[in-house]
């Protein structure tokens, strides 16, 4: 490989896998000009300083393609590429065997395979405006599409923090949190930078399985993660807190269920108890 090699890269289109993959992409660079192709309208943000284009523009030609979303389109419409990804046998030019592995490490064997250097942890290091807010506090982040991962005990947990505690969320999403948390103060769609700053302040960063618990621990700030549908060992970050006893179904990953979602019924006071431990090494906050 040839630092004249052109290094094409489909990222994953959610933030969270992105930030996941983030460490391998700058690994990456190293081997060449390297352009990233995703759809994800927070890319330019998050790749700072790299060559962005939509995922729906499919290169022409490449010194190496490398595949991080899991897509049989994606896989189809860059085939004429030099191409490595994980899947079925033949999928890819160079493709390696599906493990059962957290989905980071999963990214950093296509690198390693790749000929680039084994990548580190997520870190995301532009900071930009940070919003007025205390010295220290919780964060929440209890907004996801996704109903398999959407907790509903944010309420009744933030009832019972007694320390100043900050409500963010994605755009459009600012009115059904202010609805689902009165009285909290909610910071709605700041880019990403300044997301960063805001975060200087953050203690502990309670979320869903999201792209934001992701980023948040790429900035530093410590993430505990409620999981439903999903489970830490594969998509995790920071403490995950789960039902006391896994169901036969989880984790599934599906974006809808027939039963109720009952992999969501995670007790306020285990997550309060986690938040407690890392504020303040198992006391109350004062």
């Amino acid at each position: 490989m040839t630092a004249e090699t052109r290094v094409v890269i489909r990222a994953p289109d959610h933030l969270g896998d992105a930030v996941m993959a983030l460490p391998g992409i700058w690994s990456l660079t190293a081997l060449g000009p390297t352009v990233v192709h995703t759809r994800g309208r927070w890319a330019r943000e998050l790749y700072a300083g790299l060559e962005v284009r939509d995922g729906d523009d499919v290169p022409d030609s490449a010194g190496l393609a490398v595949m991080f979303k899991p897509s049989w389109h994606a896989s189809r419409v860059w085939r004429h590429l030099p191409t490595i990804g994980i899947g079925p046998r033949w999928r890819y030019r160079k493709t390696l065997v599906p493990q059962l592995e957290h989905r980071r490490d999963g990214y950093a064997r296509i690198v390693l395979a790749a000929g680039a250097a084994a990548p580190g942890p997520a870190v995301f290091s532009p900071r930009g405006v940070r919003s007025p807010l205390p010295e220290r506090f919780v964060a929440l982040n209890p907004w996801t599409p996704t109903r398999t991962a959407r907790w509903r005990g944010f309420s009744a947990l933030a009832a019972a923090l007694d320390v100043p505690t900050i409500a963010f969320c994605g755009p459009g999403e600012g009115e059904v949190v202010r609805a689902e948390l009165a009285g909290v103060t909610v910071l709605e769609a700041l880019p990403l930078a300044d997301l960063a700053a805001s975060l200087a302040g953050c203690a502990v960063f309670v979320s869903n399985d999201s792209g934001a618990a992701h980023f948040a621990a790429a900035c530093g700030a410590p993430v505990v993660m409620v999981h439903g549908s999903t489970a830490s060992e594969t998509t995790g970050v920071g403490v995950g807190v789960e039902r006391p006893e896994r169901l036969w179904c989880q984790p599934c990953y599906r974006k809808s269920c027939g039963w109720g979602t009952p992999c969501l019924a995670v007790d306020v006071a285990t997550v309060l108890a986690a938040v407690r431990t890392i504020w303040g090494r198992g006391a109350s906050p004062p």
